[in-house]
């Protein structure tokens, strides 16, 4: 009977062992699958920012105050005023150096909805130094690409407006002095930025 203890006894013994070994067995295995991991991964993302004559044009700020027109010099005009015959320019500064992208632009220069001088016409433009590119009909618009790669970020587009007089005017000299009390000399500029494609 002592025997039969005894043997009970190892057979427990050697079981609980096994039984040990195999949980042992058991957790390695199992966590193996249950393992995991976590990361926050942070990028940088690109930046897109543009200054028109100084006004950020992406939060929807108004740069109209900044279209400040310059009247070319007439010893038969006052200065600052705009009058038949007068010439002149507003320019316009786009600054591009927070873009960190290729992008397309367009720029669409009309007269104003509420400009009331219809011989007022938008002649013409140039970029920074260039030679100046005359418009042709109404499309009074300038496309323009600007890669990545390109070394100036900062532009200025200068747009030539003449209040006609003399030869292809509309107004006749009445219209043109009734303008002088109660007329409006405007212009309105669009503006469009996209994200060149690849």
């Amino acid at each position: 009977m002592i025997n039969v203890i005894n043997d009970r006894k190892i057979r427990f013994v050697i079981a609980f062992g096994l039984l040990c070994l195999l949980i042992g067995m058991i957790q390695s295995s199992y966590a193996k699958y249950v393992s995991s991991a976590s990361a926050t991964g942070k990028f940088t993302i690109a930046e897109w920012t543009f200054k028109v004559n100084n006004i950020d044009v992406v939060s929807g700020s108004n740069f109209s105050n900044t279209l400040v027109p310059t009247y070319d010099t007439n010893t038969n005009i006052s200065s600052g005023v705009i009058a038949p015959t007068s010439t002149g320019y507003f320019d316009l500064v786009i600054d591009s150096t927070k873009v960190d992208v290729s992008y397309n632009q367009t720029i669409t220069v009309s007269t104003g909805d509420d400009n009331t001088i219809t011989d007022l016409k938008i002649t013409g433009y140039k970029i920074n130094n260039s030679e100046t590119i005359l418009f042709t009909g109404e499309n009074n618009t300038i496309t323009t690409t600007h890669n990545l790669s390109d070394t100036n970020k900062t532009n200025t587009y200068r747009i030539y407006i003449e209040w006609v007089d003399g030869t292809g005017e509309s107004m006749n000299n009445a219209a043109d002095t009734a303008a002088a009390s109660n007329g409006v000399a405007s212009v309105k500029v669009g503006l469009n930025f996209t994200q060149k494609a690849n």
